[in-house]
């Protein structure tokens, strides 16, 4: 069994393997990613037992900003294996290939959004809440406002549509975004599950989204309106009443998305559906380092403003000690395992919780009060400033 980089001649069996498991939508998903630069063959990786592809996955290039610092994130996607040659090890062993590839062109964390648990033995931790869920309540009536319209998306829309995207994730500390390119090619792909639409008022743009069926786990029994942009409350209400149309008679759902889908929190119910992102950083210390102007930022915003010290962060196995002088945080550095960092002033994380707390999940309060070997001690109000909670916006080129 031959685990390596796809090239060319494995695309038709990848794209036939990758329908059979995982879908017939993944043809044009996967030949998108072929062509383009950023990606290209060479971001797939094939276990071929002889000639015959049984297994595969892929590396997707994105960039995650937190509070104005970007930095690559490297998306694990498209992972299949032929049922006969399943728990074999292939999964894992092309996973360690492209975590050496992200490592390599210097991405600070993976992410992927997967099956549940099955990616936690690769490293990674469920960091990241996607928007949940709201169903508008039985009874209520989405008539389309006065002087709106609701039609599909074109590729002429794409910069009215990324504009929208951009005022939408501009309070909101963590996000990501897609390119102009990936928009056009996710106009044009047709997808019988779903529309790409805008709300249209006096001939212009005023939202977006993208109608179809719910969330994971939930099936085609109802019609949602996700990843809301809108410039006014009224293009959100547009979007919902196309979507009772379209779903005659279905369940009408809306994603809460930062901004202006929160209109129609008061007309709606959160619905038990719950999907989360998982994150692995496997160097802590890199992906910190980067983020000192975050970090000082979070400080300067505090009633630490202009204080100096340090806080030693332990990961049982291994720790690290964040340095600030004058309310800037001025090193990360590496250093040994440490059992017991209270007493030294420090705080203890377990390694399987680092993604959760760099990336906000909950705070670093919240998260000891979640995980009993979670232990803050004395430097847990300085750990909740250098870690607070993060809204997150979160949007994947899948």
């Amino acid at each position: 069994m031959e685990v390596r980089q796809a090239a060319d001649a494995d695309i038709d069996q990848i794209i036939e393997l990758q329908s059979e498991r995982n879908g017939p939508e993944c043809g044009n998903q996967i030949r998108a990613l072929v062509d383009d630069p950023d990606n290209g063959v060479g971001c797939f990786t094939v276990a071929a037992d002889g000639g015959r592809v049984v297994s595969s996955l892929c590396l997707i290039r994105e960039h995650m900003t937190m509070e104005g610092v970007c930095f690559g994130v490297g998306q694990p996607e498209f992972v299949a294996t032929h049922p006969d040659h399943g728990h074999q090890g292939l999964v894992r062993a092309q996973m360690g290939l492209v975590h050496g590839w992200s490592a390599t062109r210097g991405d600070l964390a993976q992410i992927i959004a997967g099956i549940p648990y099955f990616y936690r033995r690769f490293g990674y931790e469920f960091a990241i809440p996607f928007p949940r869920f709201r169903l508008v309540s039985p009874g209520v009536t989405l008539d389309m406002p006065d002087g709106w319209s609701v039609r599909e998306a074109t590729v002429d829309d794409v910069d009215t549509i990324m504009g929208l995207e951009a005022s939408t994730q501009a309070q909101v500390p963590l996000v990501t975004s897609r390119s102009a390119r990936w928009w056009r090619w996710y106009i044009r792909n047709d997808d019988p599950l779903r529309s790409n639409l805008v709300a249209i008022r006096d001939g212009q743009v005023h939202g977006s989204a993208y109608v179809g069926p719910g969330p994971p786990g939930t099936g085609t029994s109802i019609e949602c309106v996700h990843y809301v942009a809108a410039d006014e409350a009224d293009a959100v209400w547009a979007l919902l009443a196309h979507a009772t149309e379209r779903g005659q008679g279905k369940p009408v759902g809306i994603d809460e998305r930062a901004g202006f889908a929160q209109v129609a929190f008061g007309v709606s119910q959160r619905h038990r559906s719950a999907y989360d992102l998982y994150v692995r950083v496997a160097d802590p210390v890199a992906l910190l380092d980067h983020l000192r102007p975050v970090l000082s930022g979070r400080l300067a915003r505090s009633h630490r403003a202009g204080s100096s010290g340090s806080l030693l962060v332990s990961f049982y196995k291994h720790s690290l000690i964040i340095t600030y002088k004058d309310g800037e945080v001025i090193s990360i550095e590496r250093s040994g395992p440490d059992q017991d960092p209270s007493r030294q002033g420090g705080i203890g994380v377990p390694p399987d919780l680092v993604a959760t707390l760099i990336f906000g999940r909950f705070g670093a309060v919240e998260l000891e009060d979640r995980y009993p070997d979670v232990r803050l001690g004395r430097a847990a109000d300085l750990a909740e400033v250098l870690f607070p909670r993060l809204e997150a916006d979160i949007v994947t080129s899948l």
